[in-house]
């Protein structure tokens, strides 16, 4: 017998409207522009204005009511604009070659620096050591299989992490382990990535739970972090910019924003595309006219209209929330990280989590970790830093290690592992010498032997 009954079923449903906002607020500078470009391809409905003539000047910024809208890059020989900050940042940036060099000369003793030369210039341009042999390089320096190795472990504690890596496997290790000393690391995942590399394109979850313990969750959970948190080529993840190698990373980085300072306060600029986008007033004309008179047309002309209009609607408001919510969120951080702005040194830098941020702001935390994603801020000292740098839980560490500097001997002043010995003896701070070396760097205190005075 048949019988009608009526039940409520609750469903979930993603709004497509609210995953490409998030898409676009996730998005890079970089990776926006070629969104917007595959966008003019689909939708004819979607127009760009180029914001000024063609023949300006390349190296001057056109200046609009909102700010910087195109920066061009200057052949070798042009005229530099010195109001743009972005042209300063890549005059001034140093190669990654000229990094690791003055990090490596600075914890080395003279007589490696031979070894050092020989590692950095067999790093290819992902900053990886492929098909590395120790006979080759002792036969090639002179040193030993032991004194190679000495010096590739002081390479493989700078940054970025997993710099030196003789495979992807070491690498992504080595990122882990940094993760780890940093209080962020995943057991789970250093695991997977030890016993399961080869299989990451098409992981067996099920296999992997059994075969790891663990349960289906955790994997996926792992293999997203995996995914999130390790880069493959950590020469593309160093914070600073520089002479990017040719035809395998053709963009140089650019900042997203920029915060510059004027005689009374900081002010925000978050940076657009070097034209405008709008409507087409064709296609906005014949909407209005649709709108008014739907019958007149035929109803296949009427749902094109609209479908396109509509869309590139939606599509401009979520890029104007997109700048508008990053413009927000670099005004907070100005507030927290007032000092560090002022002065460009990480020492300064106060403790910040995107939860505050989110809260004062009324937003999601995790709209505050998809607005910083992949973003660079150029700040006023012409430093190129990636955002997440104003969010750093390690600011105990980084305080602990100044305060200890601070009161060492200035004739026998500590050595890395002493400093670290001392943090947990103190404070109960675990951090290994890498740890503190990579911080120390960071803060720009140099090494004991430089930091000692003679008698």
């Amino acid at each position: 017998m048949l019988s009608i009954t009526q039940r409520q079923v609750l469903e979930v449903r993603v709004d497509q409207d609210v995953v490409q906002a998030g898409y676009l607020l996730q998005c890079s500078r970089m990776e926006l522009e070629g969104v917007i470009e595959q966008e003019l391809i689909e939708n004819p409905a979607l127009e760009r204005i180029e914001s000024a003539a063609e023949n300006d000047e390349p190296s001057q910024p056109f200046l609009g009511r909102r700010g910087l809208e195109r920066v061009d890059d200057t052949e070798a020989g042009d005229p530099v604009d010195t109001d743009d900050p972005e042209a300063n940042v890549v005059d001034r940036s140093l190669t990654l070659r000229e990094y690791l060099s003055r990090e490596l000369y600075a914890q080395l003793h003279e007589e490696q620096y031979p070894i050092a030369d020989y590692l950095l210039d067999n790093l290819d341009e992902r900053g990886l050591l492929p098909n590395f042999d120790y006979d080759r390089a002792s036969l090639e320096t002179g040193a030993s299989p032991e004194e190679i190795e000495a010096v590739l472990r002081v390479l493989q504690s700078l940054d970025p992490p997993g710099i030196g890596a003789r495979s992807l496997q070491e690498c992504m290790l080595l990122q882990l382990r940094d993760l780890r000393e940093q209080g962020k690391g995943n057991l789970l995942a250093e695991r997977i990535v030890e016993k399961y590399l080869l299989r990451l394109d098409a992981p067996p979850v099920r296999q992997m739970a059994r075969e790891l313990k663990a349960s289906v969750t955790e994997v996926e959970q792992a293999l997203k972090y995996i995914r999130e948190a390790l880069h493959p080529y950590p020469a593309y993840r160093f914070r600073l910019p520089w002479g990017t190698p040719p035809q395998t990373h053709q963009e140089t980085l650019r900042p997203d924003v920029i915060i510059r300072r004027n005689p009374h306060a900081f002010e925000v600029e978050v940076v657009r595309p070097r034209w405008i986008l709008i409507i087409s007033p064709k296609w906005r004309e014949q909407y209005e006219k649709i709108k008014a008179n739907p019958s007149a047309y035929p109803e296949e002309t009427v749902k094109q209209v609209r479908e396109y209009v509509e869309r590139a609607e939606k599509f401009l408001h979520h890029l104007e929330l997109r700048y508008r919510t990053l413009h927000r969120i670099t005004r907070l951080v100005i507030d927290h990280q007032f000092a560090f702005l002022e002065t460009g040194l990480h020492t300064f830098l106060r403790p910040l989590t995107r939860a505050q941020i989110a809260a004062q702001l009324g937003i999601h935390e995790s709209t505050v970790s998809r607005a910083i994603a992949n973003k660079w801020v150029l700040i006023p000292n012409d430093g190129l830093i990636p955002f997440s740098d104003f969010f750093t839980p390690s600011l105990s560490i980084q305080k602990a290690i100044v305060e200890v500097v601070n009161s060492e001997d200035p004739y026998h002043p500590y050595s890395d592992q002493q400093i670290a010995d001392i943090l947990y003896q103190r404070w109960g701070i675990r951090a290994s010498r890498r740890t503190v070396v990579k911080y120390r760097n960071r803060m720009h205190i140099p090494p004991s032997r430089s930091r000692r005075k003679r008698i």
